[in-house]
């Protein structure tokens, strides 16, 4: 029995005897054992809930599968972690803090290591617990101390217990910090061993001969378990994107799209780069594994770390150099629905554009924009301007191809080969909206349907791909909108971009540039003279310097003045006079809010740049 394991009996049994003189109103507390009364006691939950948890307890007679925590977590909605920080206290598991560095502690090369040596099903149930093997003991070579933030699930001592020490020690650490630990161990996995093919299956073969070697290289390799992996790791990193390319015969790399760049993740040799890509089509639906001359779309869903996850699969035909090769390059998009907390005040809009686009939301009628390019955040900004205006007497409908966000309350269109996004379009102006999502403005049909819903008394929402707010006027123009029709109907376009913020642990001050440089980037005189920023530098809490990102916007209200332009263009729309005009009324431009980050140390000034023209 593990230290932990019979430390955690012995106080669970003095613990009971100490709280077993506690009542509920001068009677005996009829809960279902002492922990509850101790979440009690420390006001994690009420005397109410620890009798319903008691109930529920006893009228399941232990045939429910949820442990105790699991049923306050999901029942009664108490943090999880909260939780568990009264498990390891009260069963006194031992609090391992990621940032206590000793000799002791295991190099992610040998966690990796400990990892891939367990038994398959033991290897499951690490990654389903969370499991990483830590440190050896101080003094006690022969005992190893494993890190989860779930120490009192009992499938734990299994997977201690295969590993390849005598003693093992269950500890906690908390959530946040067993995702650090992750992603560094994650981030030691350069290369990845896929199998033991020989090299006599790289001849040319027919379609027939290909499937049997790439069956016979399936069945005889990890790669199915390897690609579980992958998806799993992706999400726990905070990666946007997955690409998954051959690079040879035998040679496959797997890159992360983590804060916009693409960091190279895996390298996967010894394993036939067609059955790589084998794998992770049959990981989804509507793709075809045996088709590698055509594009493909598909979509996949996983529980990963108990959400659930959905994966938009792309799979496109590409060019090789080996004889016969038939190589397929796969992009997945992960498609993590909005967290709960996301909502516009958490979005990073400056004061001027919050407050604009609040009132551009709160009008009965009319059009909003959210421009920029893919993957700079637009969708997550809709939905939580969507959040913001929707409740029961509203009926929202959104039309998206593809879906990105499930959105609670609202009716999302399920398009097909039988319904187009145009039919679906044209189908919603007779369902009775009240506010209506259009996913992108494509072409003039989508743009004269989105504009004739603002001018119909609804509220519509939609996107474009342009480089600044009033070039999103000018765009609409040039598909064929009418200029009097966009000055009765838009709202606000707000064009937003995301930029990488500099690691708070390792951030260093940067060398101030000359003057003649800032300028011409766009700081005043004033501004340059007290400017202090920062440069990168990179630990291990970061990739490259840099961690997470951040929204920076442009904001066009049409205000009565920009109507009027808008009005008065004739066979030209002139985006310096919208802009300027906007200007005047407060409008920052991207490169300005980019500025306003960088005199603030959150990111640099070549990041601005890099991500934003002078205007």
């Amino acid at each position: 029995m593990s230290l932990a394991e019979s430390t955690k009996q012995e106080n669970a049994k003095t613990k009971s005897g100490v709280k077993g003189g506690l009542s509920l109103k001068g009677e005996a507390r009829p809960f279902v054992n002492s922990f509850v009364e101790h979440l009690v006691h420390r006001n994690i939950i009420t005397e109410e809930i620890a009798l319903q948890v008691s109930a529920v307890k006893q009228t399941t007679n232990g045939k429910r599968n949820k442990s105790l925590v699991e049923t306050i977590a999901d029942d009664f909605k108490i943090p999880r972690e909260a939780l568990y920080d009264e498990v390891a206290q009260f069963y006194s598991f031992r609090l391992i803090d990621i940032h206590d560095r000793n000799a002791r502690r295991l190099q992610p090369s040998s966690v990796n290591k400990l990892l891939s040596g367990l038994p398959e099903s033991a290897y499951r149930l690490a990654l389903k617990y969370k499991v990483l093997p830590f440190e050896v003991a101080d003094n006690q070579p022969d005992k190893l101390l494993i890190v989860t933030p779930y120490p009192s699930e009992r499938e734990i001592h299994e997977v201690g217990r295969s590993f390849p020490y005598k003693k093992f020690e269950v500890c906690y650490m908390k959530e946040k910090d067993w995702a650090e630990l992750w992603r560094q161990v994650t981030l030691d996995k350069q290369q990845v061993a896929g199998g033991g093919a020989t090299a006599d299956d790289t001849y040319e073969e027919n379609e027939a001969e290909l499937d049997s070697v790439l069956d016979r290289e399936i069945n005889r390799s990890q790669l199915i378990a390897l690609v579980e992996n992958v998806f799993a790791d992706a999400v726990r990193v905070g990666a946007s994107d997955v690409h998954i390319i051959p690079r040879g015969a035998r040679k496959t790399t797997i890159s992360f799209r983590i804060d916009g760049d693409l960091t190279e993740w895996y390298t996967i040799e010894d394993a036939r780069a067609e059955a790589v890509i084998a794998v992770v089509k049959g990981s989804g639906l509507n793709l075809d594994r045996f088709e590698r001359m055509a594009a493909q779309d598909g979509a996949a869903q996983k529980i990963v770390d108990n959400q659930i996850i959905r994966f938009r699969i792309s799979v496109l035909p590409i060019l090789s150099r080996e004889l016969g090769g038939k190589f397929e390059s796969v992009v997945i998009r992960i498609l993590k629905d909005a967290d709960a907390s996301v909502s516009l005040e958490t979005i990073g809009f400056d004061e001027y554009s919050l407050g604009m686009f609040r009132e551009a939301i709160s009008q009965p009628h009319g059009m909003i924009i959210l421009t920029g390019p893919t993957g700079c955040g637009k969708s997550t900004t809709l939905v939580a301007a969507l959040r913001a205006v929707m409740n029961p007497t509203m009926n929202t409908i959104s039309v998206e191809d593809p879906v990105e966000y499930l959105i609670e309350g609202a009716r999302q269109v399920k398009l097909n080969h039988k319904l187009s996004f145009e039919d679906a379009l044209r189908a919603i102006l007779r369902h009775d909206p009240d506010v209506v999502m259009v996913g992108e403005i494509r072409d003039r049909i989508t743009a004269d349907i989105a504009i004739k819903l603002a001018n119909t008394g609804h509220l519509a929402f939609s996107t474009l791909h342009t480089n600044d707010a009033p070039s999103a006027v000018s765009r609409l123009f040039k598909i064929g909108v009418e200029p009097f029709l966009m000055a009765q109907a838009m709202n606000i376009v707000v064009a937003q971009r995301l930029v990488r913020k500099l690691c708070d642990r390792c951030k260093a001050p940067a060398q101030k540039p000359n003057d003649v440089f800032l300028a011409k980037v766009g700081f005043t005189q004033e501004e340059a003279e007290s400017l202090a920023s920062y440069r990168a530098v990179g630990c291990a809490n970061c990739i490259g310097g840099f961690k997470g990102r951040k929204a920076i916007h442009e904001t066009l209200f049409f205000t009565p003045e920009i109507r009027d332009i808008i009005l008065d263009s004739g066979d030209r729309i002139d985006t310096n006079v919208i802009r300027a005009s906007a200007i005047r009324h407060g409008m920052q431009t991207l490169r300005r809010s980019g500025l306003e980050l960088v005199k603030k140390g959150i990111t640099t000034i070549e990041e601005i740049v890099a991500n934003t023209a002078n205007g």
